[in-house]
């Protein structure tokens, strides 16, 4: 978009890119209009997102529960220290934008509930409108549930009468889907009709009917949600209490919230574990009600067992080489030992000592074992990133091929690629033009045979590297595959080559 200079329209590859609405690119585009283009300002957009998630988080516990501050204050760690969360906000995904936008709509809906003013729907409106600018009319699921069923929650009829609440709630509705129309109507009428149609139709009614891409079974969410919870899952206590807690009716909101998304997003085609990110802030702010509430100790049984995980997790990085190499196993044939030969001595030890902190120390009361908690996950997630950056940067890292394709493109090569192109190179390479891309053997045969002098990208299993002796460049590509450069002259001379790397 920034090199053609069309901020209307998403592109990949050169063709307009329907996938997903513009909203972050035009924020990424805005820090390049302040600092240059770069790849660290948009490496930003997830995590300060993610910190004004925090700050939503905490303003919603403000407004649940007033009278018990500790709640408000222990809401947002509780929410960071939430395993997905805590790495998903350290990534460059649009999840981020879509849970502030939700957190926003939320806040707005109860916002309405508590004051007679309109700025609680602006909010809403606001909230619906910038949640579809980042990835579609799934923000609808995000928020509106828990307004189109606030008889069961709010405890009393609201001063406009609950006709004047469902208006409320339809102009919001309303006003999201207009601000969400200026950007989609003139984008669909400059994209042309297939555009139009998939940004209009096929990108929302296609996933949730029948998903071109993530497909799972409707109860994928559910049987995932220990993982999507952890690790506050592991408090026994944390469970038994919120049972006792059932008549607070600011508990019922949050309930309500987390198992309306959970339910219609099962329904939803399309499953990946971060599509449910936007309702852990609500997740959040239920454990929060606990941990906060000085009246209530819920115990350190997860404290040990987080302990315990963290703990093995630290040994295993640490004696997995040694035993595979006692036991006679190959170490080039499992990912995991690899990565635990590769691990930093400084990420190994961090681990084992966060989890031995976990189970030694003893904390005075409930919030103090949240922070306690908090920390050492931030600790291994911090570990976790020097442990890729040791063990995995090699295979992500698309710069070393952009550089080549982008020196062979200067000099006027064509250059084609095998089967699906998600525009790795474009940027780290800063080619100006799209790549060929080549779907059947067919096409691939009739493109070497018109470009002998062109050159041919292509991803293929680890196992056929013996098949780079004829190839230009190679390089490791996400996790066990490799990706190779070819000169069309070579694959010619060689179709066996062709049939093994393409097959």
């Amino acid at each position: 978009m920034w090199l053609r200079g069309d901020f209307l329209v998403p592109s990949l590859n050169g063709e307009p890119y329907s996938h997903k609405p513009p909203l972050f690119q035009w924020i990424i585009h805005l820090s390049w209009l302040i600092f240059g283009v770069n790849d660290w300002t948009p490496r930003l957009v997830g995590p300060l997102f993610g910190l004004a998630n925090l700050i939503l988080t905490e303003r919603l516990a403000r407004r649940l529960w007033p009278e018990l501050e500790s709640v408000s204050r222990l809401a947002p760690l509780i929410l960071l220290g939430l395993a997905v969360w805590s790495m998903w906000t350290t990534l460059t995904l649009y999840d981020m934008l879509v849970a502030f936008f939700a957190l926003l709509g939320v806040l707005g809906i109860l916002r309405a509930a508590q004051e007679p003013s309109y700025l609680g729907w602006l909010m809403t409106a606001v909230g619906i409108g910038g949640g579809v600018l980042s990835k579609g009319p799934i923000i609808l699921l995000l928020i509106l549930p828990v307004g189109l069923l606030a008889p069961w929650w709010m405890g009393r009829v609201p001063r406009s009468g609950w006709g004047g609440w469902y208006a409320g709630i339809l102009a919001a509705t309303v006003l999201g889907a207009a601000i969400a129309l200026a950007w989609a109507i003139p984008a669909g009428m400059s994209g042309g009709e297939e555009y139009a149609q998939a940004i209009f139709w096929g990108q929302s009614a296609g996933r949730i009917a029948n998903s071109f891409a993530h497909k799972r079974s409707w109860w994928w969410y559910a049987a995932i949600l220990p993982i999507f919870l952890f690790p506050w899952i592991l408090w026994p206590g944390l469970w038994r209490k919120l049972i006792e807690l059932k008549a607070d009716l600011k508990l019922r909101f949050c309930i309500l919230h987390v198992a309306a998304v959970l339910i219609l997003l099962s329904a939803v085609s399309a499953k990946q574990i971060h599509y449910l990110l936007p309702s852990l802030p609500i997740w959040a702010l239920i454990f929060a009600r606990v941990f906060g509430d000085p009246s209530i100790q819920v115990g350190r049984f997860g404290q040990r067992a987080f302990g315990t995980v963290v703990l093995g997790l630290g040994l295993a990085l640490a004696l997995l080489p040694g035993i595979a190499g006692v036991l006679g196993f190959p170490k080039a044939d499992s990912t995991v030992v690899a990565v635990a030969e590769a691990s930093p001595l400084i990420a190994r030890a961090l681990i084992i000592g966060l989890g031995a902190f976990l189970l030694l120390w003893r904390p005075g009361d409930s919030a103090t074992m949240v922070r306690e908690v908090v920390g050492a996950m931030i600790g291994v997630v911090l570990a976790a990133h020097l442990i890729y950056v040791e063990a995995g940067r090699s295979h992500h890292d698309m710069r070393p091929m952009g550089t080549r394709l982008a020196q062979l493109q200067a000099l006027g090569a064509s250059i084609a690629h095998w089967e699906k192109y998600s525009g790795d190179f474009q940027f780290v390479g800063r080619l100006k033009e799209p790549l060929k891309v080549l779907h059947t053997p067919k096409a691939l045969s009739e493109w070497l045979a018109a470009h002998p002098d062109g050159y041919v990208v292509i991803v293929y299993r680890g196992s056929k590297k013996a098949f780079e002796e004829s190839a230009e460049f190679s390089q490791p590509y996400r996790g066990n595959r490799r990706i190779g450069l070819w000169k069309a002259s070579a694959l010619l001379a060689r179709p066996d080559v062709v049939a093994r790397l393409t097959g």
